[in-house]
């Protein structure tokens, strides 16, 4: 009889356990996801590491620095700037592709993220599948500067002398397959001309050599461009909009100084590796379109020659995908394949 009993016990507590154990199995489809949302709504809880994959003080660096000063606000936590320049942008951004998506990483990347992939010949990365778009930040045309050691001071004079001696004009760009080498290879179409062009690693350098006359000219955001042709150290021949820049109304478009086809602009965006979650770039497109319409935002982009945008994770995929296919085809009337660095 005691025997008989404690068997039953025995089956009774093996019951018990399986029941516990199946009760567990069918939660815990349903409490992984409200950790997971727990954990989540706790972001951010420590700093937050964005990478410029360009050298300190051009361009891209600038307006990651503002940009990234607000959003250090308007999350609460540290923005640590790391720029990480090298192979055309490319070493940044594979270290970001990289990254763990969990928000502590992100990419601060102009146009040149989109252009790369259609110009270098192995390129390990597309920007819209290999990434997650969170939001345009600002854009902006370029400005056609040259060297006043040139001996031009229009943009119609430029072009007679690049036509008429295109072995001794050359354009320095900040980087291969940067917005800047593709206005340049445009111009280059456009008028029927082969000027070189010269690689740099970077803003500094490039313009450290335009403004010493060992380059003729350099296409170059307005950020950079309009402080130095202010200074008397570039003379700034044009912008690339359809419109002049309010900061330098003093400077004509392409189009108004007699050459059609030369309307191009450079852009900058946020992105986060692929695979982030969603409530996490939810909370990252919220923050920067908030900051794209903050006042003192709109006004330092604006004295930039910028224009803040403060699109859509949707809106920018669907940008990403329109400059895709124009940077492609610009490529392929230029025929344009360049081999990575």
């Amino acid at each position: 009889m005691k025997d008989s009993i404690a068997s039953l016990d025995a089956v009774a507590r093996r019951l018990r356990r399986l029941l516990v154990r199946g009760a567990l199995a069918l939660a815990l489809p349903l409490v992984l996801p409200v950790l997971g949302g727990a954990a989540q709504a706790g972001y951010p809880d420590k700093p937050i590491r964005m990478v410029v994959p360009y050298p300190a003080g051009g361009a891209a660096d600038v307006v990651a620095r503002g940009f990234g000063l607000l959003l250090a606000d308007r999350l609460g936590q540290p923005i640590v700037i790391d720029n990480k320049p090298g192979a055309s942008g490319n070493i940044g951004t594979l270290d970001v592709m990289r990254a763990r998506p969990d928000g502590y990483t992100l990419l601060f990347n102009p146009s040149a993220h989109v252009i790369n992939p259609e110009v270098l010949d192995k390129t390990p990365y597309r920007a819209l599948e290999d990434f997650t778009p969170i939001s345009q930040v600002a854009k902006g045309p370029l400005v056609l500067m040259a060297s006043p050691a040139l001996p031009v001071k229009s943009l119609a004079e430029f072009v007679r002398l690049a036509r008429s001696q295109p072995k001794d004009i050359s354009f320095a760009t900040s980087v291969i397959g940067s917005a800047s080498h593709l206005a340049e290879e445009l111009f280059n179409r456009i008028n029927g001309v082969d000027l070189l062009i010269v690689p740099y690693k970077g803003n500094a350098p490039a313009l450290n050599d335009l403004m010493g006359g060992q380059v003729s000219a350099m296409f170059d955001p307005a950020v950079t461009a309009v402080p130095l042709a202010r200074g008397g150290r570039v003379r700034a021949l044009a912008v690339t909009g359809k419109t002049r820049l309010r900061s330098a109304p003093e400077i004509p478009t392409t189009e108004e100084a007699g050459l059609q086809g030369l309307e191009f602009y450079t852009w900058y965006g946020l992105w986060a590796p692929k695979g982030l979650p969603g409530p996490i770039a939810a909370a990252l497109e919220a923050a920067a379109r908030e900051i794209a319409a903050n006042p003192k935002f709109v006004a330092a982009m604006d004295d930039k020659g910028l224009q803040a945008i403060g699109s859509s994770s949707a809106e920018f995929a669907a940008l990403i995908a329109t400059e895709s296919r124009l940077y492609r085809s610009i490529a392929q009337r230029s025929n344009l394949r360049i081999t990575s660095p």
